[in-house]
């Protein structure tokens, strides 16, 4: 009896393990929950447009982007943090009809750019430019966000002299 009662124990504490490992393994890469931040934009007029976006601020997710996406969840976008210089905005693997805001080192709307689907053509402005924001084409105009509006930079982005 008491050999019974070890090996079930041994077999209940297995059968938890490769529970654990394979729920463990299952959740690794796993992009089931994405971080966004909230963003605020600022028109001219005063009214705002609010965003949930996730943040593009190393290399590898500046250069991944968007890229496999096939929506966007409404009233989301990316955020990109670039590093001098910018080099602009392409759509390389990436499947959803996007506007690019350009934005300068204090947070005002500088330009912006339509992308198409798939597209490895690079879109750009000629004004320095220290962030972008991709979001569903249309979006800024739905919310009447032009040139010239600001967006409330990220709490963790603090430029000098802004």
């Amino acid at each position: 009896m008491a050999a019974t009662w070890a090996a079930l124990t041994i077999a209940a504490i297995a059968a938890g393990l490769i529970v654990g490992v394979a729920l463990l393994l299952g959740t690794c890469g796993s992009s089931t929950a994405i971080d966004r931040e909230p963003l605020t934009i600022i028109a001219a007029n005063g009214t705002t447009a609010h965003l949930e976006v996730e943040i593009a601020d190393t290399a590898a997710e500046r250069e991944t982007g968007l890229m496999g996406r096939t929506e966007l969840a409404p009233d989301t976008g990316m955020f990109f943090v670039f590093e001098p210089p910018a080099r602009g905005f392409w759509m390389k693997d990436t499947r959803i009809s996007l506007t690019a805001a350009f934005i300068d080192r204090c947070g005002e709307i500088v330009g912006f750019a339509d992308l198409d689907p798939l597209s490895e053509e690079i879109k750009n402005v000629s004004q320095p430019y220290s962030y972008g924001l991709e979001v569903d084409r249309g979006w800024f105009a739905r919310n009447g966000i032009a040139v010239g509006d600001i967006v409330r930079l990220p709490d963790n982005i603090n430029p000098q002299g802004c």
